[in-house]
């Protein structure tokens, strides 16, 4: 499980960089500029998925008995 969240965190967070900002780096600026603007609307809910999935990596590691 623990594996698994930290694949998922990865995901999370090269997602939200690549979805906000491959627009922009491709040269198209209308769609770069709405993704851009959205992406300062969900940085928020981002930084608090990324405080989630941390919590639970540290919730699920595995620790010596």
């Amino acid at each position: 499980m623990n594996t698994l969240l930290r694949v998922l965190l990865l995901i999370w967070i090269f997602g939200y960089l690549f979805v906000s900002c491959s627009p922009l780096l491709g040269g198209d600026l209308i769609l770069g500029a709405i993704t851009f603007v959205g992406g300062i609307v969900l940085f928020v809910p981002w930084l608090i998925g990324i405080g989630v999935l941390l919590i639970l990596i540290r919730v699920t590691a595995n620790r010596p008995g």
